[in-house]
């Protein structure tokens, strides 16, 4: 698990990196570009173990919300490495 201050390089380079990003997307959208503030909050969020799937939860996280899923304690490690594969095979299968 990663401690606040272990996360704050990498929120920061997405908070400042962020808001460019949806103005350059959204090219009719005149909006602030200052750096978002950011929060962690740990409670009732699975938290990533190993850095490399915090892409995988951050897909399912979404997916979750736009689905209108609330409770997230079934999503542990486990469900998490089963994703990534199907994702992976997904992917592949799309580039053939």
């Amino acid at each position: 698990m990663f401690t606040d201050a272990s996360l704050v390089p990498y929120v920061n380079a997405y908070a400042m990196a962020l808001p460019f990003m949806i103005r350059n997307f959204f090219k009719d959208v005149s909006m602030d570009t200052s750096k978002f503030s950011i929060k962690i909050v740990p409670e009732g969020f699975p938290q990533v173990l190993k850095i490399e799937d915090s892409g995988v939860y951050a897909l399912k996280l979404i997916e979750c919300h736009a689905m209108r899923i609330v409770d997230l304690t079934k999503l542990n490690e486990e469900k998490i490495a089963i994703i990534r594969e199907k994702l992976a095979v997904d992917i592949f299968s799309e580039l053939q």
